[in-house]
């Protein structure tokens, strides 16, 4: 009898070695079908694939005077308000009740200003304008009763067109805009990696581009946010240095002129 037991117990714990090693075996197997074939997808492309997944490419690109350009020659023959809208805009204006000229310095409302009230320009107005230099920037002011474009009511409204003052001929890159807009987004790749969109900021930098067609005061005047890219903008722009036409003036003599780089958001 007891040998009978010996023998069935010895039986058992075969058998149970062999599930064991069944079970061992199949659920082996089983995670090696989970293991998707792509797994390492991301860590086999290449190099510059990763970069590109990383870099924000909604960046904005813009080299040209601060505000709206207006020659130093029409200016001079500016006499009225009127002059500085569209036609369509200036009939729907009944009365004017205060016009202002003023000068922009450092991005900000100087108190060099000039004021009247109606819409033909003051000779103090006029003296104003005519004696700002070339990159001067001005915003002029008037509030206005006018028709309103849609209703044809009358409502009280105001503009406020801000002009930059550019030469006759002004300064032009070499090989053209589209191609310093190219030269500006693939050199500045790497700064832009891991950029965050809600924490970009527009971004404006100054710089001279001089009668010699050479680049100088490089200066940045609005952060984006982010100061690797900043850095790698004013350094960018830099290396344009004699790649040059400047600007020339009515009697076609070259002089310097002020442009702004815009980069990061939109903004004004």
């Amino acid at each position: 009898m007891k040998k009978n037991i010996l023998v069935l117990c010895a039986s058992i714990i075969i058998l149970s070695f062999m599930a064991f090693g069944f079970v061992h075996r199949d659920s082996s197997e089983s995670n090696k079908i989970k293991i998707p074939d792509n797994l390492n997808l991301v860590s086999n492309l290449g190099p510059s694939q990763n970069l590109e997944n990383r870099i924000f490419s909604n960046f904005i690109y813009d080299v040209g005077p601060r505000f709206g350009p207006i020659k130093k020659g029409d200016l001079n023959n500016f006499t009225s308000f009127a002059d500085f809208m569209e036609e369509d805009d200036a009939k729907r204006i009944l009365s004017y009740k205060f016009v202002e000229v003023i000068i922009i310095e450092n991005d900000r409302e100087s108190d060099i200003r000039e004021s009247g009230n109606s819409a033909k320009l003051t000779s103090a107005q006029l003296k104003l304008l005519q004696s700002s230099d070339y990159s001067t920037n001005l915003k002029i002011r008037a509030d206005v009763m006018q028709k309103n474009r849609y209703t044809g009511e009358l409502e009280e409204s105001y503009w406020t067109p801000h002009l930059t003052i550019v030469p006759e001929k002004q300064a032009y890159y070499i090989n053209g805009k589209d191609s310093l807009m190219e030269f500006l987004k693939e050199n500045s790749k790497e700064s832009r990696v891991n950029v965050v969109e809600d924490k970009l900021q527009p971004a404006k930098l100054f710089f001279t581009v001089t009668k010699n067609g050479t680049i100088e005061n490089v200066s940045l005047d609005r952060s984006s946010n982010f100061p690797a890219v900043d850095k790698k903008m004013i350094e960018l722009i830099s290396r344009t240095l004699r790649k040059w036409l400047p600007a020339e003036n009515a009697k076609g003599e070259k002089v310097d002129q002020v442009l702004v780089l815009s980069f990061g958001l939109m903004g004004c």
